[in-house]
């Protein structure tokens, strides 16, 4: 029995289109996986509408220091050619500053101008020069609040935190087999109230066409409340699971992919967090089960190894 047999005389609803999801049921050879390892949707969208605030809010942190500093040095730049061309001698100094090259008197008088520091050495003597230092003032005073406004968000927008298993395993559960993955939380902060989902992408071939299909996986333990160690989420494959009397080729041949979202609750942050990630099916290993990545010290604390998160054996 091929797949799309398979499929149709399981469910009442073989077409379906994967609107719940949200993604596309179309499918073409060499198609990339659905959600990539760093959690985010293997999509390209051209002619979106970026905003700079978000930008900055969720670019990498060295990039964010690079754009600051790069703003930094441009506008202090601009204005020293300002200050050059308008009227140089219109900047004063006091008779032991000891730069002479009029550029860095130029840049260094902008740079005290924009940071409102001011320390006495430079100051403005006609008013050309000081309409536009209060300019620059203005400019400078708006800068900030922007970049104090950034860094408040970076730091204040809590990121997940989660870790998935870089694998999932199929082995022994209940008397039947199960479709085991796991995640821990890799922070210090406390996360609770978790719930996790699971879809299956499979694609079929429908009439000579190549489509994706989905279908939920029911997930035993799908709700916990506290996340201090690690959280082993399990999908029976009874009668009632899609992947039931699947083989290992089976998996292949359908290009299957295991997502996995899973939300809590941030008690540091007061937050609502979200986490994704996807196991394809060269991502999952057949007869085989975790290692408990903690154990119980002398005195009874419980030590927890997150590195040993993706620890497994082979099994019978």
């Amino acid at each position: 029995m091929n797949l799309k047999d398979m499929f149709e005389k399981r469910f009442n609803n073989p077409s379906s289109k994967g609107d719940e999801f949200g993604f596309t049921n179309r499918y073409e050879k060499g198609t990339k996986r659905i959600i990539d390892k760093n959690g985010g949707f293997n999509v390209i969208r051209i002619g979106e509408k970026k905003q700079i605030f978000h930008e900055m809010l969720t670019m990498k942190w060295w990039r964010f220091a690079m754009y600051i500093l790069l703003f930094y040095l441009f506008v202090n730049l601009f204005f020293a050619i300002i200050y050059l061309l308008i009227d140089f001698n219109g900047i004063g100094m006091t008779i032991d500053y000891e730069v002479h090259n009029n550029f860095l008197i130029a840049f260094f008088f902008s740079a005290q101008t924009l940071t409102t520091v001011g320390y006495g050495s430079l100051y403005p003597l006609s008013a050309i020069v000081s309409f536009v230092a209060a300019s620059e003032a203005v400019v400078g005073l708006m800068g900030f609040a922007i970049f104090t406004g950034l860094m408040y968000g970076r730091f204040s927008k809590s990121p997940a935190g989660i870790r998935f298993s870089q694998h999932s395993m199929i082995g022994p559960y209940k008397q039947v087999n199960g479709l085991m993955f796991r995640a821990a939380n890799e922070r210090n902060n406390n996360l609770t109230e978790l719930e996790v989902r699971a879809l299956m992408a499979v694609v079929i071939n429908d009439n000579g066409k190549e489509t994706r299909r989905y279908q939920q996986l029911n997930i035993d333990n799908n709700k916990i409340t506290y996340f201090p160690l690690n959280w082993t989420m399990v999908h029976p494959i009874d009668e009632l699971s899609p992947l039931w009397g699947m083989s290992e080729q089976d998996f292949k041949d359908g290009d299957i992919e295991i997502l996995v979202m899973i939300k809590g609750y941030n008690e540091t942050s007061s937050q609502e967090v979200h986490a994704r990630f996807s196991y394809t099916y060269d991502e999952i290993i057949w007869g085989s089960k975790f290692k408990l990545p903690y154990y119980f010290r002398e005195d009874g604390t419980t030590i927890f190894e997150i590195d040993k998160l993706d620890d497994y054996e082979k099994i019978s």
